[in-house]
């Protein structure tokens, strides 16, 4: 690379591309953030926080009664979610905009995961 040369030009970003996700690997992704990710971080918040702070009245009664109903519930409606996206494939890939509800849906399950991990954290450290 000559000075002259900037470092954009220096790199040959030719070889690099960029792939939209699958329609599975969407579904896939969406089952594991929704189902495993989200019952193990609301795990980890109700075990150091309290059952208390669960925001869904729901969860938060199936977690009072006993844990692990909340991770069979969580864990039936992602799969369930899941095979019907699966089956549903062709009408799913028809609607506009399709990716962009999934990478939405994908995002929110995330920022939800982390907030339930950052409670449980910041519970810990207030012991």
């Amino acid at each position: 690379m000559s000075e002259a040369e900037t470092i954009g030009e220096a790199l040959d970003l030719s070889e690099i591309r960029l792939e939209m996700p699958g329609y599975v690997e969407l579904v896939l992704s969406l089952v594991l953030i929704w189902g495993f990710g989200d019952a193990v971080s609301t795990l980890v918040a109700a075990t150091f926080a309290g059952p208390s702070l669960e925001a869904n009245p729901w969860i938060r009664l199936l977690l009072v009664h006993h844990p692990l109903l909340m991770v069979a519930l969580k864990a039936a409606v992602a799969l369930y979610a899941g095979v019907v996206l699966l089956e549903c494939r062709s009408v799913v890939e028809r609607v506009p905009g399709w990716r962009a509800w999934f990478l939405g849906v994908i995002g929110l399950g995330t920022a939800v995961v982390v907030t339930n991990v950052y409670v449980g954290l910041v519970a810990v450290a207030a012991v």
